[in-house]
């Protein structure tokens, strides 16, 4: 057993370090970043096991898995005279981001009684209450659903006897 460690003066590892004669350079900049490079300096790449914990990288593969919290739309066209119409439903746990609501046709004898919101039974206007006849109009609700929910556009006709509006609906998530 050894009672004492000799000290040769050996200063631990610089901040580049070739693996082999000509090999490749781990370049440490500082000590939260490192890069791999040829021996002219030229970007090598590196192989790494999958991550399994917050603070691990991840490959292009687990990346490539993620679906869900990509941002997506869904359009629906409404009519004048459609009450309450079905623009689909958001999956638990799905956040709806923003919704645009632009007329397609003229609203013909629209009125101030005329109104288009957008929401779901729990509250009918949750999601747009602001809708304009001549005009495109969007909410940023970013209203998230913990349980899959039906969401509707309600149509309030009052004087009108023409149009039709898109309503377009930016989730993550799941909605069908």
């Amino acid at each position: 057993m050894v009672d004492s460690v000799k000290n040769y003066g050996i200063a631990g590892v610089g901040a580049n370090v070739e693996i082999g004669k000509g090999g490749p350079i781990i370049v440490g900049s500082d000590s939260s970043q490192i890069k791999f490079t040829d021996k002219d300096g030229a970007l090598e790449g590196a192989a790494i096991g999958q991550g399994s914990q917050a603070d691990h990288g991840v490959t292009k593969g687990q990346l490539d898995l993620i679906e869900a919290p990509k941002l997506q739309y869904k359009k629906t066209t409404v009519t004048f005279d459609g009450g309450t119409q079905a623009l689909g439903t958001a999956g638990t746990n799905t956040t709806i981001h923003e919704v645009v609501v632009e007329k397609d046709a003229t609203w013909t004898s629209a009125n101030s009684v005329t109104a288009l919101t957008v929401g779901d039974s729990g509250d009918v206007d949750r999601l747009f209450a602001e809708f304009d006849v001549a005009t495109q109009t969007k909410s940023t609700p970013k209203h998230k659903y913990t349980s899959s929910t039906d969401v509707n556009a309600i149509v309030t006709q009052g004087g009108a006897v023409a149009g039709d509006a898109v309503v377009t609906v930016f989730y993550s998530g799941q909605f069908e």
